[in-house]
């Protein structure tokens, strides 16, 4: 559970408070560049989730519905060769920071 000042903000196990909070990020490193016009596709795919770009590294936060073997598969489809995958979740206290936040008023 998440309490703050005496009120329960979130309730459940760790994992299922990760998936629910949509914060776990997915970073690919690409052996290559990745080509511009496959750039552009994935920034029109906003279930992927692309956030940032750095050098030949993705960084994705992907929708819900979207899985880390869909977002390689894109890329594999595209002619990406994936070199590496990591997978980083949320921390407890990025996750407790992001209930603050949205529970603040306007």
């Amino acid at each position: 559970a998440i309490i703050d000042r005496g009120e329960i903000k979130l309730y459940g196990e760790l994992e299922s408070l990760r998936q629910g909070m949509g914060k776990s990020g997915i970073m690919i490193r690409s052996s290559k560049d990745i080509p511009d016009e496959v750039i552009n596709e994935i920034k029109r795919s906003p279930d992927l989730g692309l956030k940032e770009i750095k050098g030949n590294s993705l960084i994705f936060i992907p929708d819900r519905t979207t899985e880390t073997s869909d977002i390689i598969s894109f890329l594999s489809s595209r002619g990406v060769k994936v070199e590496e995958v990591i997978k980083q979740e949320a921390s407890l206290e990025e996750m407790y920071s992001n209930i603050l936040k949205e529970a603040e008023p306007s």
